[in-house]
């Protein structure tokens, strides 16, 4: 239990709850890095202490049912970890499912040092039943939403640009960021109408058709998409495909932050199948659902924050296609499941990780003011 009250002890900078619920997001934190996987049964058997397996998981499913954790301090723990300086935004846009529940999330996060960190996640449902679920891309007002919550809590400042895929384009959205003074670098379909200077709309693939495997180029001046005015920029993929991104500025650095984005997929993998299996859980219905990410992105941002400490220490070797031999993420995952099964052996270890764990953040108390929290 040692390990759970210095854990809880950091926790309580960030989330203004009681010291028994503090606990408890200790004890689901810390069993969920040791068993890999969110299903409760196999969470509540990975508690500390000599309580009955049956009993930890009552609790949890108690916490889950009847506990909604402001969304903004599970973001803004999230981000305490992460250096100052610019970070770059994106999305990642998933179906899951949850035995028969099936879900559409989205997930924006900030790409560092290779890996994409989630911060905020919103559950897309339909307008008419907020319980179940929709279909397809989010609309206008849920990426307003999103944007907004991520600008009034970490600031325009922080921003170097938006990284987002084909679903995430947008009239209004494009107009908007424009105004904000925020550049985006956002891909485009193939099949999408973009207005030269003279006010001509062309089929935007027809412009790049001549590009063959590698080569990328830039249109001279800016296009149109809708009513806002970008640099258009292709490139011809090795698998045959174009990708063509628009952009505010700096064109010449579209492509190589737009490779940055592909980190959304770790991300996705991290909480999925080779981190804690985030499909494994059978809440029973979509309010529980909702309120799961939470822990997860808790055990997250800690795992990775210790697996990028040991990788300063000793860097993950990097082969010869490019590729670390293990990911930052599985290295701190396996690091603290050491720590965490075998504690009596670790002590200093632990108490290493504990400093990592407790970076300080201006960001946070920022934002804590912000919200009137003492």
């Amino acid at each position: 239990m040692k390990a759970v009250y210095q854990t809880a002890g950091f926790l309580k900078k960030y989330f203004p709850v009681s010291f028994a619920r503090i606990i408890l997001i200790s004890q689901t934190v810390s069993a969920l890095i040791k068993v890999k996987t969110v299903s409760l049964d196999e969470t509540a058997a990975g508690f500390a202490g000599k309580t009955e397996t049956d009993s930890d998981e009552r609790r949890m499913r108690r916490f889950f049912r009847d506990f909604s954790p402001d969304p903004d301090f599970i973001a803004l723990f999230a981000a305490s970890g992460l250096p100052g300086g610019k970070w770059l935004p994106t999305a990642d846009r998933t179906d899951r499912e949850f035995g028969k529940i099936k879900i559409n999330i989205l997930m924006p996060a900030a790409v560092y040092k290779g890996v994409a960190v989630p911060l905020l996640w919103k559950f897309l449902t339909k307008k008419d039943d907020p319980d179940i679920g929709k279909k397809g891309s989010p609309n206008t007002e849920e990426r307003k939403e999103l944007t907004e919550q991520s600008v009034r809590l970490f600031g325009k400042e922080r921003t170097e640009a938006v990284a987002a895929d084909r679903e995430f384009i947008g009239n209004q959205r494009f107009l908007r960021l424009r105004t904000d003074h925020i550049n985006i670098v956002i891909r485009i379909r193939e099949n999408q109408q973009v207005a030269d200077s003279r006010g001509i709309h062309t089929r935007v693939s027809s412009l790049f058709r001549n590009l063959k495997i590698g080569e990328s180029r830039i249109l001279k001046g800016l296009g149109k998409t809708g009513d806002a005015g970008v640099f258009v920029c292709g490139m011809r993929l090795p698998a045959g495909k174009l990708l063509i991104a628009v952009t505010f500025d700096a064109p010449e650095k579209a492509s190589e932050i737009y490779a940055e984005r592909r980190q959304t997929g770790t991300m996705s993998a991290c909480l999925g199948t080779r981190g804690f299996r985030f499909e494994s859980a059978r809440p029973g219905d979509f309010g529980r659902i909702s309120r799961l990410p939470g822990i997860a992105v808790t055990a997250f941002v800690r795992v990775y924050l210790i697996g990028d400490s040991l990788n300063e220490i000793k860097p993950v070797t990097v082969k010869k296609h490019g590729y670390r031999a293990e990911s930052i993420f599985k290295k701190g995952s396996g690091h603290l499941r050491r720590i965490l099964l075998n504690m009596s052996e670790y002590i200093d270890e632990f108490a290493e990780a504990v400093r990592v764990f407790s970076v300080p953040s201006e960001y946070f108390f920022k934002s804590h003011k912000l919200c009137d929290l003492k």
